[in-house]
């Protein structure tokens, strides 16, 4: 019997209600109820005497009910009772319990219950402590699992104890061969699952808290070896796609290499030269180029439009925002003008009779690189003979938004290339499990000329230095960026926010152009406020992580980080990529308060001391994971059932090699494999 198949109908002890419940946490089969794991777990295998209790400490108690009676308080029914053991008493008070429960809690009656215990009006009590009543729970520890509403804890343990016994009878066929298994991993994966949901006494509730113990890695492990070969199948499946040559331009290419002000580095020319390759071939280009924060991708970028170009085909190029779009454009046009070719920004903020004139003059031919947002792939929009697609901050878009652009893209049966393109730096094995079915270039060289931001902290107690060296530079013209975690004040988190950051600005600098720039703001009011800045009507720009990805100014030659130790070296390093974009000196100010911890010091100095995005993101994916690289909504949009790339980077190059192993050894398994976590036939894009 496949419990992937196997419908919680099935299970005894689920009624039509509990059907529907489930349901809401998309639990519909045996298997997904086994998936969902517990978030934490407790010890109450160890009964402690009353009056031996610890006031707040959780603990489990067992006693017999000496006396019960009921009060009500603010609209409440309180249901009172006294539990005695041998060494003493104790006060318990339960809510709103019905008339059945009131039936178990009557006097004579042996209890068992786990709760923190206060002292009330001189009396030891326990308010609205679990009863425990599963009979297992004496010898297993005690899961918590994520609930929906009108679901109890003690219920889903009821579910789960359930699906086990379930499992039991019928354990899931092993997929992966074990001989590929880590020696660290010698659990099937049946145990796996049933050692989870009921973790004998012995287990070492630590690593369960942690999600480190084998058997929640070997589940992990399952599903993200899944996962990526799921992502070869769909990198093999782009192989039998086809996709129009576009032969090599020396002569074009020379021409353009030789009005340029600088000679291009070797990582540079590197990325083009692999590219250039993946052009010349009849199946479609699927690249990424990582560059470090002003490696120089945008000329990588450009060599490649006019390959396709000089081929009389289009190319279109796709960023994140509209001012990004519009700064690509100028870049661009400002080349490929002089060579005989046509460039047309499109974006939202296009007057309409504009619009369907350039909607009309992609549809002929007529434009050559059309440069926008997600607004360039609108249904209204028909290309002449697309055959590049460019993405900009690749990181921003995920891995469905990349093929519902190719299936635009598409033609006659034929794929468009696509470039990708981050300045997010992302290690190795990091990058094997997002971006597999991409072949990826590294650009890690700095222009000529480019000189490196230089780096310093500094106390929140020196800020009048900071401002008055703010006040010089602004004065000669130039620009700063300040940039805080948190919009407004928080009750809860001690750190400067934005809104206050201005107003402090505003009364130290008021000589000054000081605006505020942040997440919730309009898309038009960002934009404006952006342009402001890019055209040096803004002196400083208080800001929030919004403009981490941003446009080139130049003229900004500081930007000052609130509270850095809040934020990801990562983070930092591309927040510090907003300056030393012209030749101005520039620097990066880490603003913190004396009192952050030793460890905090030692992070920051690493960004003081290295330029290097690469061993940056290296250095935060082994002290905060990868969630500070992508940002919650990317490796959220992973749709992982129980593995997370938040907490699994340990295991993660594992599944890689495991699952090369199994496509290249094994592939008779994959089959199984997939259909076991993505049982409804999910496409790729969903993965």
């Amino acid at each position: 019997m496949n419990l992937s198949e196997l419908s919680i109908n099935d299970l005894p002890s689920i009624g039509t209600k509990g059907v529907t419940i489930l349901k809401q946490l998309k639990i519909n089969s045996v298997f997904d109820l086994l998936m969902h794991m517990p978030y934490d777990y407790s010890d109450r295998t160890e009964v402690v005497p009353i009056a031996l209790i610890n006031v707040d400490e959780p603990v489990s108690i067992e006693g017999i009910i000496t006396r019960n009676y009921t009060t009500n308080s603010l609209k409440k029914e309180m249901y009172n009772l006294y539990l005695e053991d041998e060494t003493g008493g104790i006060k318990i008070v339960f809510f709103n319990l019905k008339a059945f429960q009131k039936m178990k809690l009557q006097n004579g009656r042996k209890l068992k219950v786990f709760g923190k215990a206060k002292i009330f009006n001189n009396q030891l009590s326990m308010t609205a402590p679990e009863i425990c009543y599963i009979e297992d729970q004496a010898t297993n520890l005690t899961p918590k699992y994520h609930l929906t509403k009108n679901l109890k804890m003690s219920t889903m343990r009821k579910y789960a104890v359930s699906a086990v016994e379930m499992l039991k009878k019928f354990p899931l066929e092993e997929l992966i061969p074990s001989n590929l298994l880590p020696d660290n991993i010698n659990l099937t994966f049946s145990e796996a699952l049933a050692l989870v949901h009921c973790p004998p006494q012995s287990t070492d509730i630590e690593l369960l808290k942690e999600f480190k113990h084998p058997a929640q890695l070997r589940i992990f492990l399952d599903e993200l070896v899944a996962h990526q070969l799921g992502l070869i199948k769909f990198k093999q499946s782009i192989k039998q796609n086809s996709a129009t040559k576009l032969p090599k331009v020396p002569q074009l290419n020379a021409s353009f290499l030789e009005n340029l002000p600088y000679k291009p580095t070797n990582a540079q020319m590197l990325a083009f030269e692999a590219i250039s390759n993946d052009l010349t071939r009849d199946i479609p280009m699927n690249r990424l180029v990582q560059g470090d924060v002003g490696s120089g991708k945008t000329l990588v970028a450009m060599l490649a439009t006019l390959q396709a170009i000089g081929n009389g085909v289009q190319v279109a190029v796709m960023v994140p925002t509209e001012i990004l779009a519009k700064q690509h454009a100028i870049s661009f046009n400002e080349v490929l003008a002089k060579l005989g070719f046509k460039t047309v920004c499109l974006v939202g903020q296009i007057k309409a009779k504009e619009k369907r004139e350039i909607i009309k003059e992609i549809a002929s031919g007529d434009i050559d690189v059309i440069i926008g947002t997600h607004a360039i792939f609108q249904k209204d929009i028909t290309y002449h003979n697309l055959a590049l697609m460019i993405i900009d901050e690749q990181h921003r878009f995920g891995v469905k938004q990349r093929l519902q652009l190719k299936e635009k893209g598409k033609q006659n049966n034929f794929h468009p290339h696509m470039l990708s393109m981050s300045a997010t730096p992302i290690p190795r094995t990091l990058a094997q499990t997002l971006y597999y079915d991409l072949d990826i270039s590294i650009v890690n060289e700095l222009p000529p000329g480019r000189t490196p931001v230089k780096t310093f902290l500094l106390s929140t107690n020196a800020k009048q230095k900071l401002l008055d060296r703010i006040a010089v530079h602004c004065n000669q013209g130039h620009q700063v960026y300040w940039v805080c975690c948190l919009i407004e004040e928080s009750d809860t988190l001690d750190c400067q926010d934005a809104e206050n950051a201005l107003k402090f600005l505003q009364h130290a600098l008021p000589q000054f152009n000081i605006a505020l720039i942040h997440g919730k703001l309009k898309q038009q009011e960002k934009q404006a406020i952006m342009q402001n800045f890019s055209n040096g009507n803004i002196d400083i720009l208080v800001a929030t992580s919004v403009i981490e990805v941003g446009v080139n100014v130049p003229n900004a030659f500081l930007i000052v980080i609130e509270n850095a130790e809040r934020h990801g070296l990562a983070q930092l390093h591309q927040l510090r990529g907003r300056v030393g974009r012209g030749k101005l000196e520039s620097y990066c100010c880490l603003l913190c308060n004396d009192n952050i911890s030793s460890q905090s010091k030692e992070r920051l100095q690493t960004l003081i001391n290295s330029n290097d995005g690469f061993y940056l993101a290296q250095k935060d994916l082994e002290i905060r994971g990868p969630g500070d690289l992508l940002g919650t909504e990317q490796t959220g949009a992973m749709n992982f059932k129980v593995a997370n790339l938040l907490t699994d980077a340990s295991i993660i190059d594992q599944a890689n090699n495991i699952a090369r192993q199994i496509s290249d050894h094994y592939p008779n398994l994959i089959h199984d494999i997939l259909a076991r976590w993505y049982p409804e036939g999910e496409t790729l894009s969903e993965i």
